[in-house]
Protein backbone atom coordinates (compact mmCIF):
# COMPACT_ATOMS: atom_id res chain seq x y z
CA UNK A 1 0.00 0.00 0.00
CA UNK A 2 1.43 3.36 -1.03
CA UNK A 3 1.56 6.20 1.46
CA UNK A 4 -0.07 9.51 0.58
CA UNK A 5 3.39 10.97 0.04
CA UNK A 6 4.33 8.18 -2.38
CA UNK A 7 1.02 8.52 -4.23
CA UNK A 8 1.63 12.24 -4.68
CA UNK A 9 5.15 11.57 -5.92
CA UNK A 10 3.95 9.04 -8.51
CA UNK A 11 1.08 11.31 -9.53
CA UNK A 12 3.55 14.16 -10.07
CA UNK A 13 5.70 11.87 -12.24
CA UNK A 14 2.69 10.96 -14.40
CA UNK A 15 1.69 14.63 -14.65
CA UNK A 16 5.21 15.56 -15.77
CA UNK A 17 5.18 12.74 -18.30
CA UNK A 18 1.91 14.08 -19.70
CA UNK A 19 3.33 17.61 -19.91
CA UNK A 20 6.28 16.28 -21.92
CA UNK A 21 3.85 14.60 -24.33
CA UNK A 22 1.94 17.84 -24.98
CA UNK A 23 2.24 19.67 -28.26
CA UNK A 24 3.80 23.11 -27.87
CA UNK A 25 1.93 26.39 -28.13
CA UNK A 26 3.95 27.08 -31.31
CA UNK A 27 2.71 23.84 -32.87
CA UNK A 28 -0.82 24.63 -31.75
CA UNK A 29 -0.77 28.11 -33.31
CA UNK A 30 0.78 26.79 -36.55
CA UNK A 31 -2.07 24.29 -36.87
CA UNK A 32 -4.71 26.96 -36.20
CA UNK A 33 -3.18 29.28 -38.81
CA UNK A 34 -3.06 26.43 -41.34
CA UNK A 35 -6.65 25.27 -40.96
CA UNK A 36 -8.00 28.84 -40.94
CA UNK A 37 -6.16 29.46 -44.24
CA UNK A 38 -7.73 26.32 -45.69
CA UNK A 39 -11.18 27.47 -44.56
CA UNK A 40 -10.71 30.88 -46.16
CA UNK A 41 -9.74 29.29 -49.48
CA UNK A 42 -12.68 26.86 -49.49
CA UNK A 43 -15.09 29.74 -48.88
CA UNK A 44 -13.48 32.03 -51.49
CA UNK A 45 -16.05 33.89 -53.60
CA UNK A 46 -15.58 31.92 -56.82
CA UNK A 47 -15.59 28.54 -55.05
CA UNK A 48 -18.54 26.21 -55.75
CA UNK A 49 -18.74 25.83 -51.98
CA UNK A 50 -19.01 29.55 -51.17
CA UNK A 51 -22.83 29.69 -51.21
CA UNK A 52 -22.97 27.02 -48.49
CA UNK A 53 -20.82 28.79 -45.88
CA UNK A 54 -17.99 26.25 -45.59
CA UNK A 55 -16.26 26.37 -42.23
CA UNK A 56 -13.20 24.35 -41.24
CA UNK A 57 -13.07 23.35 -37.57
CA UNK A 58 -10.80 21.08 -35.54
CA UNK A 59 -12.19 17.85 -34.17
CA UNK A 60 -10.82 14.81 -32.32
CA UNK A 61 -7.81 15.03 -30.02
CA UNK A 62 -7.09 18.63 -31.03
CA UNK A 63 -10.23 19.87 -29.26
CA UNK A 64 -10.17 17.16 -26.58
CA UNK A 65 -6.75 18.36 -25.42
CA UNK A 66 -5.29 14.85 -25.79
CA UNK A 67 -2.86 15.33 -28.69
CA UNK A 68 0.65 13.99 -28.12
CA UNK A 69 4.02 14.53 -29.72
CA UNK A 70 5.14 11.96 -32.31
CA UNK A 71 7.72 9.41 -31.15
CA UNK A 72 10.35 10.63 -33.61
CA UNK A 73 10.96 13.76 -35.67
CA UNK A 74 10.15 11.74 -38.78
CA UNK A 75 6.57 11.10 -37.59
CA UNK A 76 3.67 13.50 -38.09
CA UNK A 77 1.33 15.29 -35.77
CA UNK A 78 -2.13 14.16 -36.85
CA UNK A 79 -4.73 16.96 -36.90
CA UNK A 80 -8.35 16.07 -37.65
CA UNK A 81 -10.57 18.72 -39.20
CA UNK A 82 -14.15 18.87 -40.41
CA UNK A 83 -15.28 21.07 -43.31
CA UNK A 84 -18.91 21.90 -42.53
CA UNK A 85 -21.39 23.14 -45.14
CA UNK A 86 -24.76 24.46 -43.98
CA UNK A 87 -26.44 22.83 -46.99
CA UNK A 88 -25.56 21.60 -50.49
CA UNK A 89 -26.75 21.72 -54.07
CA UNK A 90 -29.69 19.33 -54.33
CA UNK A 91 -27.99 17.23 -57.02
CA UNK A 92 -24.77 16.62 -55.07
CA UNK A 93 -23.95 13.11 -53.91
CA UNK A 94 -21.19 12.28 -51.41
CA UNK A 95 -18.89 11.77 -54.38
CA UNK A 96 -19.73 15.20 -55.78
CA UNK A 97 -19.14 16.98 -52.49
CA UNK A 98 -15.83 15.21 -51.89
CA UNK A 99 -14.56 16.00 -55.40
CA UNK A 100 -15.64 19.65 -55.21
CA UNK A 101 -13.74 20.10 -51.93
CA UNK A 102 -10.73 18.31 -53.42
CA UNK A 103 -10.82 20.35 -56.62
CA UNK A 104 -10.99 23.61 -54.68
CA UNK A 105 -7.91 22.55 -52.70
CA UNK A 106 -6.11 21.59 -55.91
CA UNK A 107 -6.85 25.00 -57.42
CA UNK A 108 -4.49 26.57 -54.85
CA UNK A 109 -0.88 25.85 -55.82
CA UNK A 110 0.31 25.62 -52.21
CA UNK A 111 -2.45 23.18 -51.21
CA UNK A 112 -2.05 21.19 -54.43
CA UNK A 113 1.61 20.66 -53.54
CA UNK A 114 0.65 19.52 -50.04
CA UNK A 115 -2.25 17.29 -51.05
CA UNK A 116 -1.90 13.56 -50.45
CA UNK A 117 -3.77 10.80 -52.26
CA UNK A 118 -7.52 10.84 -51.66
CA UNK A 119 -8.51 9.02 -48.46
CA UNK A 120 -11.64 7.03 -47.66
CA UNK A 121 -13.40 9.95 -45.99
CA UNK A 122 -10.93 12.85 -46.02
CA UNK A 123 -8.54 14.93 -48.04
CA UNK A 124 -5.12 15.14 -46.39
CA UNK A 125 -2.66 18.04 -46.50
CA UNK A 126 0.90 17.10 -45.49
CA UNK A 127 2.96 19.97 -44.10
CA UNK A 128 6.76 19.76 -44.04
CA UNK A 129 9.09 22.48 -42.80
CA UNK A 130 12.76 21.72 -42.24
CA UNK A 131 15.20 24.46 -41.33
CA UNK A 132 17.97 25.16 -38.86
CA UNK A 133 15.47 26.76 -36.49
CA UNK A 134 12.37 24.68 -37.01
CA UNK A 135 11.39 21.15 -37.97
CA UNK A 136 7.66 20.74 -38.34
CA UNK A 137 5.85 17.69 -39.67
CA UNK A 138 2.09 17.49 -39.45
CA UNK A 139 -0.81 16.51 -41.62
CA UNK A 140 -4.40 17.70 -41.59
CA UNK A 141 -7.27 15.37 -42.49
CA UNK A 142 -10.17 17.43 -43.87
CA UNK A 143 -13.56 15.69 -43.67
CA UNK A 144 -16.30 17.15 -45.94
CA UNK A 145 -19.68 17.27 -44.20
CA UNK A 146 -23.18 18.72 -44.25
CA UNK A 147 -24.85 20.06 -41.11
CA UNK A 148 -28.55 20.38 -40.30
CA UNK A 149 -30.48 23.64 -40.55
CA UNK A 150 -29.62 25.98 -37.67
CA UNK A 151 -26.76 23.73 -36.61
CA UNK A 152 -24.45 26.53 -35.45
CA UNK A 153 -27.15 27.97 -33.19
CA UNK A 154 -27.92 24.53 -31.74
CA UNK A 155 -24.20 23.91 -31.14
CA UNK A 156 -23.66 27.27 -29.44
CA UNK A 157 -26.74 26.78 -27.25
CA UNK A 158 -25.48 23.35 -26.21
CA UNK A 159 -22.33 24.97 -24.76
CA UNK A 160 -24.46 26.95 -22.33
CA UNK A 161 -26.46 24.04 -20.92
CA UNK A 162 -25.56 21.20 -18.62
CA UNK A 163 -24.61 18.13 -20.66
CA UNK A 164 -27.57 15.95 -21.66
CA UNK A 165 -26.76 12.66 -23.37
CA UNK A 166 -30.29 12.47 -24.79
CA UNK A 167 -29.81 15.67 -26.81
CA UNK A 168 -26.40 14.86 -28.28
CA UNK A 169 -27.90 13.29 -31.41
CA UNK A 170 -28.95 16.68 -32.82
CA UNK A 171 -25.25 17.58 -33.16
CA UNK A 172 -24.63 14.81 -35.69
CA UNK A 173 -23.37 15.68 -39.19
CA UNK A 174 -23.54 13.87 -42.54
CA UNK A 175 -20.11 12.94 -43.96
CA UNK A 176 -18.52 11.54 -47.11
CA UNK A 177 -17.30 7.94 -47.16
CA UNK A 178 -16.27 6.27 -50.43
CA UNK A 179 -16.95 2.80 -48.98
CA UNK A 180 -20.59 3.68 -48.36
CA UNK A 181 -22.94 1.75 -50.67
CA UNK A 182 -24.69 4.94 -51.81
CA UNK A 183 -21.54 7.06 -52.18
CA UNK A 184 -22.14 7.73 -55.89
CA UNK A 185 -25.93 7.73 -55.88
CA UNK A 186 -27.64 9.19 -52.82
CA UNK A 187 -28.43 12.90 -52.86
CA UNK A 188 -30.20 12.73 -49.48
CA UNK A 189 -27.86 13.60 -46.60
CA UNK A 190 -30.00 11.61 -44.15
CA UNK A 191 -28.85 8.48 -46.03
CA UNK A 192 -25.16 9.36 -45.67
CA UNK A 193 -22.85 8.11 -42.95
CA UNK A 194 -23.16 10.12 -39.73
CA UNK A 195 -20.48 11.43 -37.39
CA UNK A 196 -20.79 13.45 -34.20
CA UNK A 197 -17.43 15.03 -33.31
CA UNK A 198 -18.83 17.84 -31.19
CA UNK A 199 -21.40 15.69 -29.41
CA UNK A 200 -18.59 13.29 -28.57
CA UNK A 201 -16.40 16.16 -27.37
CA UNK A 202 -19.17 17.39 -25.07
CA UNK A 203 -19.56 13.89 -23.65
CA UNK A 204 -15.78 13.64 -23.10
CA UNK A 205 -15.58 16.96 -21.26
CA UNK A 206 -18.58 15.97 -19.13
CA UNK A 207 -16.74 12.77 -18.18
CA UNK A 208 -13.48 14.68 -17.55
CA UNK A 209 -15.09 17.41 -15.42
CA UNK A 210 -13.94 17.50 -11.80
CA UNK A 211 -15.82 20.07 -9.72
CA UNK A 212 -12.81 21.06 -7.64
CA UNK A 213 -10.65 21.74 -10.72
CA UNK A 214 -10.92 24.52 -13.30
CA UNK A 215 -12.91 23.28 -16.26
CA UNK A 216 -11.52 23.89 -19.74
CA UNK A 217 -14.63 24.28 -21.86
CA UNK A 218 -15.26 22.86 -25.31
CA UNK A 219 -16.32 26.35 -26.33
CA UNK A 220 -12.75 27.56 -25.72
CA UNK A 221 -11.42 24.81 -27.96
CA UNK A 222 -13.58 25.50 -31.02
CA UNK A 223 -14.00 29.28 -31.06
CA UNK A 224 -12.56 31.20 -34.01
CA UNK A 225 -9.34 31.89 -32.10
CA UNK A 226 -9.10 28.75 -29.90
CA UNK A 227 -7.39 28.78 -26.53
CA UNK A 228 -4.18 26.79 -26.02
CA UNK A 229 -4.71 24.58 -22.99
CA UNK A 230 -1.65 24.45 -20.72
CA UNK A 231 -3.25 22.80 -17.71
CA UNK A 232 -4.95 19.45 -18.23
CA UNK A 233 -7.61 17.52 -16.36
CA UNK A 234 -6.64 14.08 -14.99
CA UNK A 235 -8.59 12.19 -17.68
CA UNK A 236 -6.84 14.14 -20.45
CA UNK A 237 -3.44 13.20 -18.98
CA UNK A 238 -4.40 9.54 -18.70
CA UNK A 239 -5.54 9.41 -22.34
CA UNK A 240 -2.24 10.99 -23.43
CA UNK A 241 -0.20 8.43 -21.46
CA UNK A 242 -2.24 5.50 -22.78
CA UNK A 243 -1.84 6.74 -26.36
CA UNK A 244 1.93 6.96 -25.91
CA UNK A 245 1.98 3.43 -24.45
CA UNK A 246 0.08 2.27 -27.55
CA UNK A 247 2.58 4.00 -29.84
CA UNK A 248 5.59 2.47 -28.10
CA UNK A 249 4.02 -0.96 -28.03
CA UNK A 250 3.44 -0.96 -31.79
CA UNK A 251 6.33 1.14 -33.09
CA UNK A 252 8.48 -1.82 -34.20
CA UNK A 253 5.67 -4.00 -35.53
CA UNK A 254 5.44 -4.27 -39.30
CA UNK A 255 1.76 -5.19 -39.15
CA UNK A 256 -0.08 -2.43 -37.30
CA UNK A 257 -3.63 -3.46 -38.20
CA UNK A 258 -4.36 -4.35 -34.57
CA UNK A 259 -3.06 -1.02 -33.24
CA UNK A 260 -5.96 0.54 -31.29
CA UNK A 261 -7.12 3.85 -32.71
CA UNK A 262 -7.23 6.83 -30.37
CA UNK A 263 -11.03 7.04 -30.23
CA UNK A 264 -11.20 3.55 -28.70
CA UNK A 265 -8.59 4.36 -26.06
CA UNK A 266 -10.28 7.68 -25.29
CA UNK A 267 -13.76 6.14 -25.02
CA UNK A 268 -12.75 3.23 -22.80
CA UNK A 269 -10.71 5.49 -20.51
CA UNK A 270 -13.61 7.97 -20.28
CA UNK A 271 -16.13 5.25 -19.43
CA UNK A 272 -13.85 3.94 -16.67
CA UNK A 273 -12.91 7.30 -15.18
CA UNK A 274 -14.52 7.96 -11.81
CA UNK A 275 -13.71 11.65 -11.23
CA UNK A 276 -10.43 10.99 -9.42
CA UNK A 277 -8.42 14.15 -8.83
CA UNK A 278 -5.12 12.36 -8.25
CA UNK A 279 -3.68 11.24 -11.61
CA UNK A 280 -2.26 8.03 -10.11
CA UNK A 281 -5.64 7.06 -8.63
CA UNK A 282 -7.31 7.76 -11.98
CA UNK A 283 -4.66 5.80 -13.88
CA UNK A 284 -4.89 2.81 -11.53
CA UNK A 285 -8.69 2.74 -11.69
CA UNK A 286 -8.82 3.01 -15.50
CA UNK A 287 -6.20 0.29 -16.01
Amino acid sequence: MLTQEQKKEFSDILETLGENLDITETQFKAAVTSYKTVGEWLSKGDSELANYNPEVKPQGSFILGTMIQPITEEDDLDIDLVCELTKKKESWTQYDLKQIVGNQLKSHKRFDDLLDDEGRRCWTLKYRQDSDNLKERYHMDILPSITSEGYETILNESYKRAFDIASVGVLGISITDNENVNYYTSKKTEEWLKSNPFGYAQWFFDRAQVNSLKMFSLNEAVQEVPVFQKEKLPLQRIVQILKRHRDMMYKDRKDKKDKPISIIITTLASLSYNKEINVLDAFENII
